[in-house]
């Protein structure tokens, strides 16, 4: 039996906030928790920059708990990033 775990990878944002596409993955681990994790990218002039290891890992109960910490945290890493831009 393969123990090995296939993660499908997305290349469809999650979502978007203030002009960011947030990505986020989700895995089970054995324990029954899961693990989710993030980048961001924006189209910029010079092309698309992404933001890799952006948001997490954060592990939570379910696979929709552990993407809705990922997302909150790049939601509050966007915001702080545009602050310091101001």
């Amino acid at each position: 039996m393969n123990s090995r775990f296939q993660a499908k990878v997305e290349r469809m944002p999650t979502m978007q906030y203030k002009n960011y596409d947030i990505f986020v993955i989700a895995f089970p681990r054995p324990d029954g928790q899961w693990f989710a994790s993030g980048e961001v990218q924006k189209n910029a002039a010079d092309g698309v920059e992404v933001i890799q290891q952006f948001s997490g890992p954060f592990k939570a109960a379910n696979e929709t708990q552990a993407k809705l910490a990922v997302i909150r945290d790049a939601k509050m890493k966007i915001d702080a990033m545009l602050a310091e831009l101001a």
